[in-house]
């Protein structure tokens, strides 16, 4: 796709240290049919080749920027919105892929619903090269085609993959900076856009994420603490009986995942 007044599209990327991802992940962007688009890759300081790799591609639809963000994720991902000059933003990872049809299916999808200001659609995990699952789902039936998510997506444990999400720039929305909520800042912002603007749904794949050992994963402890603040700072969007449902459910999931948790605590001690 690539007739003129295309809306330009401003993909997100943060990285570090990622030299054996990021070319496949930034291939799977030059990949897509949908043409107008820009990459910002934003490096925090990376030690390997990382830079070699993004400057090879030599492209001048991709801007690379050098960015201390002192572990904080979002930060990075922040610095691609501030400098994002498209209609619509997307994020991918530097170590994750996306479908070829996976900006044009999107693109096209919020040019038709001018009600919606955020699509997610699914995306399946790979592991070795094999893929294993699929994360993201619709929200509930009862929600129907109103596209008013907030209230499902709260009480879910975040059914929205970051690698899958294109909105409408401009509006002031960014992930949260917070350290009371590493691990659940895109969670965060969903549930921020979600308060006030339409959410659709695409139901099929259209990104790959990797599962493999340099993953960013979240110790227990912090997971509960972040999602303990999550759950406070929305508190008052709900009402009484939703917010103790919201509990319930916390907690009950909290003790279906600890045996896992702790049985790999023991197994790397």
């Amino acid at each position: 796709m690539s007739e003129q007044g295309a809306p330009l599209v401003s993909i997100i990327m943060p990285t570090y240290n990622y030299a054996g991802f990021i070319g496949e992940s930034i291939n799977s962007v030059i990949a897509q049919t949908y043409r107008n688009w820009e990459l910002i890759v934003i490096d925090n300081y990376s030690t390997d080749n990382t830079e070699e790799i993004v400057r090879g591609f030599a492209c001048e639809q991709i801007r690379y920027i050098k960015f201390k963000n002192n572990g904080v994720i979002a930060a990075s991902r922040n610095v691609g919105l501030r400098e994002a000059r498209g209609e619509y933003v997307a994020f991918l990872d530097s170590d994750d892929l996306w479908l070829a049809d996976k900006l044009e299916k999107q693109v096209n999808y919020l040019n038709t619903n001018k009600n919606v200001f955020m699509v997610y659609a699914k995306a399946a995990a790979m592991e070795n090269g094999v893929l294993t699952y699929t994360k993201g789902r619709a929200p509930g039936r009862r929600i129907g085609l109103t596209h008013n998510i907030f209230i499902d997506l709260f009480l879910s444990f975040n059914y929205i993959s970051c690698l899958t999400v294109m909105f409408r720039n401009g509006h002031g929305f960014q992930f949260s900076e917070e350290k009371a909520l590493t691990t659940v800042e895109d969670f965060d912002l969903w549930l921020a856009i979600a308060s006030e603007h339409e959410i659709g749904y695409i139901d099929e794949p259209l990104a790959f994420y990797r599962i493999h050992d340099k993953n960013t994963g979240a110790r227990l402890r912090k997971y509960i603490r972040a999602n303990l603040t999550l759950i406070k700072k929305y508190r008052h969007h709900v009402s009484a009986p939703v917010l103790m449902r919201k509990y319930i459910s916390f907690y009950a999931y909290i003790l279906s995942i600890m045996p896992e948790a702790i049985g790999r605590v023991v197994r790397r001690s």
